[in-house]
């Protein structure tokens, strides 16, 4: 099993002039970002990745899984589907609601890349922002001894106090209002009874539907981790090393993000942000999730352009006014995944 770590943020490339939003009229064109910029970044991670190394006295071996994760974590489990009689959590009558939130059904995204005007980026700017203080109370949440379940209902009443909706809830039939993604469930986990444990690598996605536009956005924690100015301390040798390994992947996830951000600009191309993650993932020792992938966000919660967080083609030329979210998902072992079917969704 693969232990990861997912990094997600919603990037904008702003758009001040137009005044109503249009199609995109695509270009492809080649990446403008050339080998020499590749290296410059591979570098850059490898040096990290080798001082990460040498302040904890730690080795890694590309695409294995560190002996501690095996001897201290038990393999995860589907959810159990409780819920019978399908219930979904009460949101109130006067929040407004996307178009699946009553059936489930998922409308059809328009096959091109909508160029949001200055009204539909601040409302992703206030939407999004929601998100993220959403996101932040989750992560506070994330203590050795809470259920997946309990932090599901707890940050669903965030939310609906904050007059959103919730939108992951009942999205293609999703029973919760938020995904919980531990160890080496790589995303779209279901809150359940599973109670966090020391050690455990936690992904959070939190997404609300505000004013009409969906703000998403998704962070990891590695359960029982202190602040810098507090000791931590450990009941053996394969704890400490358990911890070292998780912390050494939230970094590495965490500057493929910012590395692929910094690829984004008008004019740039669309395939340099996997090229960037793969970068970094691979001075890491690391394997990159092909499966799944960010995606445009606006009125729809996931409509083009899609964004592979792997080297590709995709050759697209960003344009002010793209709205997308860049989505990494790296693992210690390979980045094959398996979907349960026994979860119901």
């Amino acid at each position: 099993s693969n232990s990861h770590r997912r990094g997600t943020s919603t990037f904008t490339i702003l758009n001040s002039r137009p005044s109503h939003r249009r199609k995109s009229s695509i270009t492809a064109t080649p990446s403008s970002l050339s080998s020499s910029d590749i290296d410059q970044i591979y570098s850059r991670a490898l040096d990290n990745a080798n001082n990460f190394d040498s302040n904890y006295s730690y080795k890694h071996e590309p695409l294995t899984i560190h002996e501690s994760v095996g001897r201290l974590l038990t393999p995860m489990r589907p959810h159990i589907v409780t819920n019978t009689r399908g219930e979904l959590a009460n949101v109130p009558n006067y929040i407004p609601r996307p178009p699946y939130a009553h059936n489930g059904h998922v409308p059809p995204a328009p096959h091109y890349v909508e160029l949001q005007d200055k009204e539909g980026i601040d409302a992703l700017r206030t939407s999004a922002r929601l998100a993220r203080k959403v996101l932040d109370k989750t992560c506070e949440l994330a203590k050795p001894g809470i259920s997946t379940e309990e932090i599901n209902t707890i940050v669903h009443k965030y939310i609906v106090d904050e007059g959103a909706y919730p939108s992951p809830l009942n999205y293609a039939g999703f029973p919760k209002s938020v995904c919980s993604s531990i160890n080496e469930v790589v995303c779209h986990g279901i809150p359940d009874g599973y109670v966090l444990k020391k050690g455990d690598v936690a992904s959070f996605d939190v997404s609300l539907f505000f004013n009409g536009y969906h703000g998403d956005n998704c962070a990891t924690v590695l359960v029982g981790d202190i602040d810098d100015n507090e000791t931590l301390s450990f009941q053996s040798k394969e704890e400490e090393e358990l911890f070292i390994t998780g912390q050494r992947l939230i970094q590495a996830t965490q500057e493929s993000l910012d590395m692929a951000i910094s690829t984004c600009r008008s004019g740039s191309c669309l395939t340099e942000i996997g090229a960037a993650i793969s970068a970094v993932s691979e001075a890491y020792g690391y394997d990159s999730v092909e499966k799944y992938r960010g995606h445009g966000i606006g009125r729809h919660f996931h409509c083009p352009p899609f964004v592979k967080h792997y080297r590709n083609h995709d050759y697209m030329e960003l344009k002010e006014g793209m709205v997308f979210t860049i989505e990494p998902m790296l693992t210690e072992g390979r980045a094959d995944c398996v979907e349960w079917q026994s979860d119901g969704w």
